[in-house]
């Protein structure tokens, strides 16, 4: 094996632990991956798609509406927000993510759950 060959195959090798180590750590950046602003939609009382996860970043912000063509109150347990939407409707919730854990967001009325929330610091 020449010079060049054990080189060129070092340089494949460093490659390949470089991009393993990328998709196996995420990057190394420790950032967590944020939902950004989100809409659920409700109809007949369940959330299109099935319950979302949802995931924002502490010191971040909570952005997420809910259209709903059902009447109801959504709660934002944790945060204890509370709204209520018409049918046909829609609420807005949009504050400081200052509370890490997980927290559900639910048609309160009719017991459905419409996401699970992650705040991670």
């Amino acid at each position: 094996m020449t010079r060049n060959t054990r080189i060129a195959l070092l340089g494949i090798a460093v490659v390949i632990i470089v991009v393993a180590v990328i998709v196996i750590g995420g990057g190394g950046s420790g950032d967590t991956k944020t939902s950004g602003p989100t809409t659920i939609t409700v109809k007949d009382a369940k959330p299109v798609g099935g319950v979302k996860d949802v995931t924002f970043k502490q010191g971040g912000t909570v952005d997420l509406t809910i259209k709903s063509d059902t009447a109801d109150e959504v709660h934002f347990h944790g945060y204890d927000v509370k709204k209520d939407v018409e049918a046909g409707g829609s609420v807005h919730f949009k504050f400081p993510a200052k509370i890490d854990g997980k927290f559900i967001v639910e048609l309160e009325n009719h017991g459905v759950t419409l996401a699970n929330v992650t705040v991670e610091p």
